[in-house]
Formats: structure tokens, C-alpha cells, sequence
């Protein structure tokens, strides 16, 4: 198997190692590069499912950011706006003096869906966006989208 490796090498900061090592010992891994090796194929993983999806989708993105950092709070409010037909609902939550994480319920197209989850984790100032959806292929059946009834 060693023949089929490749080294690489990255630039990351000393909390960040800290907290690799913590994981490292945790969960007894034999070696940090066994550790990022997983976390590379869970990020993998959630691209190619997030990638792919297609149709009618629900579900939320969380997003954490640093709201001192630049205009990262503005840009996240205009695209918002800019995708007022997909997000449905805002939840805002501070997390610390810093931190704020927002989740956004969102209803559209896949495609939709991942255009703006990349756009978030683009900004600088988010440290983390997470994507979770649920299939909506039963779109037509009553009270499956945004209907109520009533007479119940």
C-alpha cells in the first residue's frame, strides 16, 4: 500500500495541530496522517453528496462566522437577499463575543443549494458551513410543501 501514497504537506495553524493531536489520542489513531486521511474522505464524501444532489431539496445550512471580521456580516445578509427564493426562513444565535452561527432553512434546487453553501464558505471571516437536506420527491403530495390544512 505505501506505494500508492503521496506525501503533502500543509501550512495550518498551532491551535488547529492541537486539536488534530487531541483528536489523534482521542480515538487512538496510529498517526496524525491516519486521522487527516479519514477527514479527507468525510470532506470528500460530503462534496460528492452535496455535488450531486438534483430536484427539489430541504433541509438547512448552518453557517459560523466571525462577525468582527471585514464585512462578512453584510455579505452574508446580501446573499440572502440575493436568495430570498431558496432560503425560507434565519435563525441568528451568538455563540461568543465573536462568534455567530445562523441557520438557514432553505427550499430549492440542488443546484441552488450548493451554489449558495460554496458562496458561504467562501467568505472570509465563515469558519464552518454544514449542509443538511432531506429528498423533497414527494413535492405534490398534500402537506408536503408549505400547505397546511386546516381541517384536520
Amino acid at each position: 500500500m505505501a506505494d500508492d501514497l503521496s506525501r503533502v504537506s500543509m501550512t495550518i495553524p498551532s491551535s488547529l495541530l492541537s486539536d488534530l493531536d487531541d483528536v489523534v489520542a482521542g480515538w487512538d489513531y496510529d498517526s496524525r496522517s491516519e486521522a487527516m486521511r479519514d477527514a479527507l474522505r468525510e470532506l470528500v464524501t460530503e462534496y460528492r453528496t452535496e455535488t450531486s444532489m438534483t430536484g427539489t431539496q430541504r433541509g438547512s445550512i448552518v453557517v459560523q462566522y466571525d462577525h468582527h471580521d471585514g464585512d462578512v456580516t453584510e455579505t452574508i445578509t446580501a446573499l440572502q437577499h440575493e436568495f430570498a427564493d431558496t432560503i425560507i426562513a434565519v435563525q441568528h444565535v451568538h455563540l461568543t463575543h465573536d462568534l455567530c452561527m445562523e441557520t438557514l432553512a432553505v427550499d430549492g434546487t440542488g443546484e441552488e443549494i450548493s451554489d449558495l453553501s460554496n458562496r458561504l464558505r467562501a467568505l472570509s471571516g465563515v469558519k464552518q458551513v454544514q449542509v443538511a437536506v432531506v429528498d423533497a420527491a414527494e413535492e405534490e403530495l398534500p402537506g408536503t410543501h408549505r400547505e397546511h390544512d386546516d381541517a384536520e
